[in-house]
């Protein structure tokens, strides 16, 4: 934007002008597996990512006698994977299948990502999730640096 431009402001009026359904509409993905092929998954909505990371927290001591919450990177990002693939209709798969997990002998749907996908493929999986979710490329850079640094 110059210098010189007006800055035009959302109002009121405009979001009650547009259709409710365009505003609420979940955005989709895909994301090309190697040994699977395409997988479609869904963004996360606030509640399902605030609570997949609420799973993830773990304390630690921090040495002076109290306890420091963490997050598990590594597991955020096998549950947002999960979450987003379970919550797409455009395919009936999804990780949590019972029958999948009777398949390669896994009490969980993490363990089968694991099966499944390279670290590679889970890295930029979950980025992919997270961008397709509104978190954008800056929140996806910081989180493929959490994964490199862990």
């Amino acid at each position: 934007m110059r210098a010189n431009e007006a800055k035009t402001y959302v109002s009121l009026e405009d979001v009650l002008g547009r259709d409710s359904d365009e505003l609420t509409a979940i955005k989709q993905g895909e994301f090309p597996s190697e040994k699977l092929g395409l997988i479609p998954f869904s963004a996360l909505a606030n509640p399902e990512f605030k609570q997949a990371k609420r799973d993830c927290v773990k304390m630690t001591a921090n040495g002076a006698g109290g306890m420091t919450p963490e997050v598990d990177d590594d597991k955020l990002m096998l549950r947002i994977i999960v979450a987003a693939v379970g919550k797409d209709r455009r395919s009936t798969f999804t990780f949590a299948d019972k029958a999948l997990l009777a398949k390669f002998g896994v009490a969980g749907a993490e363990q089968v990502v694991e099966k499944l996908l390279s670290p590679g493929e889970i890295s930029r999986f979950a980025i992919a999730v997270q961008t397709v979710s509104g978190f954008g490329p800056q929140a996806a850079r910081e989180n493929e640096e959490a994964v490199k640094n862990s």
